[in-house]
């Protein structure tokens, strides 16, 4: 017989996925795993294909000639998966599967908080260049990508169909309410309900000499009788997070219309007249997104975050699970804003994670050193239109006090160097440089590098070999031609809060990078920076990283 198994690669574990799926445990395939598919007992298996979301997998040796092997690291891959199987002169066999994330790494509302504070640091140092005119214009914000709303279209009129068929069969919850009724009336309530009675209201007495009523009650009964009843409710924690995020869009929607209809006014051409039109149908789409709100579902749902927890209602029923998947759809859309702001795709959360750090450092620096003689200009790129974007290059920050904070800086051979400070190797850019002014030093200007991992546990392991590398290949030549190196400390920045010992020695890695006495003696480790940490957090690491480099105690 055919069948499709996922085996995981570490435990052995696995289950069938087509056909008759087995009911995956949650949290069994996550994006730091990696995962084999085996196909058995079909024809042809030399020649079947198997893609995740359109892209073909790398086929494995087979171990027999009706089987077929794949291999799979979800990677950056938390939610919905499709997959689809092709054999031989048959038709397309198409599967979903549920990946969830490596809880250690950042959860969403972190990832949330990251975008919300790479956003508030840039307004921030915006405030502290020259360019504080243009920003209180409002030329900094940008209409989004008439791209990205073709294609955010398309998801809403999914989005009604599915809203549709969730509307004509929703789920629904029992929930208990009490209800006062006339005594004559409560021909089902029980013993406890009418005592409870008793202390609700006024009471009644008997006066006829033939008693109907029980013997304990002594002739007797409430004039109302509050009674329980069990009621069907629309009011679900799902239904209320769909309908907030409904909320959500509407209002991104609207304001998206002004930003078109604001850029349309301006330009007056070709492309202002596309921009408006544009306005004119996100204002349509936020009407049609509003009217998807008052569906039976959704019109008597309580307040939420606007956020989707996967839960089994999402995992098992197909209308809901649609719905799920077009919120991942909807947030990559109206995510892109963002990214063209920064330069950066937001999916790409890697590349996002080393922006935020060296941006909530300068931050930090701002309140370490002051911000009299900050130099953040080369932080912005002007454009014609009078618009300022955030530079994701190369970029250099003075911070005060003869230090600078540089991103991405490009260290070519020494030799080639003016300053002859430089690499003996190759060219390399450290993701983050803390550097002092050598004049400040007399000729001895050290640096400290910093490199941003969107990794945990075992994975910062093999992250070392960078900062290895930076501290020994960093170096500068003295006028009498000797070669010293100038990297005082080297550290990773990361996310990961591990567990460490007593002392460095018993504590395993990588939780021993983490250790403050390892730190301190070797200055070389890793450092905890994570989206929502306290100012003053940031502000104390900050506060180390230039100890190291001055050999200084922190205060």
């Amino acid at each position: 017989m055919e069948a499709l198994l996922i085996r995981d690669e570490k435990t052995g574990a696995e289950w069938r996925v087509w056909p008759d799926p087995d009911v995956i445990p949650a949290g069994s395939i996550h994006e730091t795993g990696s995962y084999l598919f085996e196909l058995t007992g079909a024809e042809h298996a030399d020649t079947a294909d198997l893609l995740i979301d359109d892209v073909r997998l790398e086929a494995l040796r087979a171990p027999a000639p009706d089987a077929a092997r794949w291999r799979w690291p979800p990677g950056f891959q938390a939610g919905l998966v499709e997959a689809e199987l092709r054999l031989s002169g048959r038709s397309p066999r198409r599967f979903e599967i549920t990946t969830d994330p490596d809880l250690r790494k950042l959860t969403r509302d972190d990832f949330d908080a990251m975008v919300r504070e790479i956003l508030d640091d840039t307004f921030a140092l915006f405030s502290l260049s020259s360019f504080r005119k243009g920003i209180a214009r409002g030329n900094g914000a940008r209409p989004p990508a008439i791209a990205r709303l073709e294609f955010l279209r398309s998801r809403i009129e999914e989005l009604e169909t599915i809203v549709a068929a969730i509307a004509r069969s929703p789920r629904r919850i029992l929930k208990a309410q009490d209800r006062n009724v006339a005594h004559y009336q409560a021909t089902r309530a029980t013993g406890p309900e009418i005592l409870r009675s008793f202390q609700s209201g006024p009471v009644l007495r008997e006066t006829t000499n033939t008693t109907r009523l029980p013997a304990a009650l002594n002739g007797f009964l409430p004039a109302q009788i509050r009674i329980r009843q069990r009621q069907s409710s629309l009011d679900l924690p799902e239904h209320r997070q769909m309908a907030a995020c409904l909320r959500a869009w509407t209002a991104w929607l609207t304001v998206a219309a002004e930003q078109l209809d604001k850029g349309g006014r301006e330009r007056g051409t070709e492309v202002g007249r596309e921009a408006s039109g544009w306005a004119r149908r996100c204002r349509r789409l936020a009407r049609r997104l509003s009217q998807l709100g008052t569906s039976a579902p959704f019109v008597d749902a309580g307040d939420a975050p606007p956020r989707l927890t996967l839960s089994a209602l999402f995992r098992n029923d197909p209308s809901y699970r649609r719905f799920y998947r077009l919120w991942q759809d909807m947030n990559l859309g109206i995510a892109a804003i963002f990214g063209d702001f920064l330069n950066l795709p937001l999916a790409r959360t890697f590349e996002l994670y080393e922006l935020w750090c060296f941006l909530r450092l300068v931050r930090a620096a701002t309140l370490e050193f002051g911000d009299e003689s900050f130099a953040v200009q080369d932080l912005f790129i002007s454009d014609a239109s009078g618009g300022l974007t955030l530079a994701a290059g190369a970029v250099t920050v003075s911070v005060g006090d003869s230090w600078q904070l540089c991103f991405q800086k490009q260290y070519r051979e020494f030799w080639l160097e003016p300053d002859r400070r430089g690499s003996y190797s190759r060219t390399m850019t450290p993701d983050i440089v803390a550097a002092r002014n050598a004049a400040a030093e007399g000729d001895r200007g050290r640096m400290i590098v910093l490199d941003a991992k969107y990794r945990v546990a075992d994975g910062l392991n093999d992250a070392l070999t960078s900062i290895h590398t930076y501290r020994d290949a960093l170096v500068q030549e003295a006028e009498a031609g000797d070669v010293k190196g100038i990297v005082s400390a080297a550290y990773l920045l990361t996310p990961d809060m591990p567990a460490v010992g007593s002392t460095y020695r018993s504590t395993a890695m990588p939780g021993r990078l983490f250790h403050p006495q390892y730190r301190a003696g070797f200055r070389f480790g890793a450092m905890t920076l994570k989206p929502g940490m306290a100012t003053s957090d940031l502000a104390s690491a900050l506060r180390l990283i230039i100890a190291d480099a001055t050999s200084e105690e922190p205060e």
